[in-house]
């Protein structure tokens, strides 16, 4: 694995939400509300094509509308990941945290489909089956988790979204800080490497 846009993906410029919701409690809605509370403060995009705005926020109809984002951060049906990954590449974007599960691994899968449609425009993918991103220092919660890390220097990475979630709210009650936390989920790009 190489460091090749991992920048563009940890201090974006900008972000994007494939699946954003306005279903109260759904993982589409709690990354958008998690984005905004957490001072991002580069332009928020959604893409929905059921809906014309979520929470004051203007929808897009499909990646193919996104002008430049670095980031994509996915909640849409397995079977669509492919398909949007390519399309975001082809719009320049950097990187997805892909937080949709169910992708498979292996040949034929959807999994190796999103890493093929990824390849030509070498963006990189977190995930899939992982609970986000946070980098308090930059004020990006591109994640689904109850409370944003604390600004600190120690960083947390682990597979587990449950144990990031655990850990971050462990860290909190002793005024613990992060610069940042990764949930890597099931490591089709980016891993531990």
């Amino acid at each position: 694995m190489t460091t090749h846009r991992l920048d563009r993906l940890f201090a974006p410029r900008t972000v994007a939400v494939v699946g954003a919701s306005p279903r109260q409690h759904s993982v589409g809605r709690t990354i958008l509300r998690n984005l905004k509370n957490g001072g991002f403060a580069g332009p928020i995009r959604l893409v929905n094509p059921n809906h014309a705005e979520i929470d004051g926020v203007p929808t897009l109809a499909s990646v193919a509308d996104l002008p430049e984002t670095d980031l994509l951060v996915i909640t849409a049906p397995p079977a669509a990941v492919p398909q949007i990954i390519a399309d975001a590449g082809t719009r320049g974007c950097a990187g997805a945290i892909i937080i949709t599960a169910g992708l498979g691994a292996g040949e034929g899968s959807l999994g190796e489909a999103a890493v093929h449609a990824a390849a030509p425009h070498r963006m990189r993918l977190l995930g899939p089956n992982c609970l986000g991103v946070q980098i308090p220092a930059v004020g990006l919660d591109a994640s689904f988790a109850a409370r944003m890390a604390q600004p600190g220097e120690l960083a947390l990475i682990s597979q587990s979204g449950a144990i990031v979630a655990g850990l971050v709210e462990w860290a909190a009650r002793r005024k613990v800080g992060f610069s940042g936390v990764v949930s890597l989920g099931n490591q089709i790009d980016i891993d531990f490497g």
